[in-house]
């Protein structure tokens, strides 16, 4: 469901990622809980593009890699919405006025991914698709645990006698190697 509320707009499409042994995907124990930690893969939604800024050598990648957000010229290709506008060759009234703003306009600080907006963004898209998919009554409860560089949750039973907790974070593919880096 969050696949499909998020094609709608122009924030990250989200996907599963698929990684090949579970490398950052499983199940470990968290007391008398369960806990499941799931990279959930980003990628741009149209009309913009994903650049990793990767650290150098002698730096620790996972603390300088960023993510930098660019507009890229829609005027020359289709999409399934006729209407849709060129961030790039449009005014900003003509914009406001037809679609909604930018990626950079939204979860952006600067011309970079901003990760605790981006997980604010996410946990709002998460519980309307918790809304959407659950049939009433309701035998599970979901909460959203405060977090700043993921989304964890907290799935408990209706007698709050078994709950999962849950973690997603953000990665972006590399090119086309399978290889993913999560956006922190």
């Amino acid at each position: 469901m969050c696949q499909k509320l998020s094609g709608k707009s122009f924030v990250p499409r989200v996907k599963r990622a698929a990684v090949a042994g579970g490398a950052v995907e499983g199940w470990t124990p968290a007391g008398n809980s369960a806990a499941y930690r799931q990279l959930i893969s980003l990628e741009p939604p149209w009309g913009h593009t994903f650049h990793l800024e990767l650290g150098t050598a002698e730096e620790m990648p996972a603390r300088t890699s960023r993510l930098r957000v660019e507009l890229e010229c829609t005027c020359t290709r289709q999409h399934p919405a006729e209407d849709m506008l060129c961030f790039l060759h449009h005014s900003r009234e003509q914009l406001r006025g037809n679609q909604g703003a930018s990626l950079l306009d939204t979860l952006c600080t600067g011309p970079y991914l901003d990760v605790e907006k981006t997980t604010s963004w996410f946990q709002i898209l998460v519980k309307a698709a918790w809304v959407m998919t659950q049939p009433l009554p309701r035998d599970c409860y979901l909460t959203v645990l405060p977090s700043r560089r993921s989304c964890r949750l907290r799935l408990a039973n209706a007698s709050n006698t078994q709950c999962l907790l849950i973690e997603m974070m953000f990665g972006v593919q590399h090119g086309d190697s399978g290889t993913f880096l999560i956006v922190t």
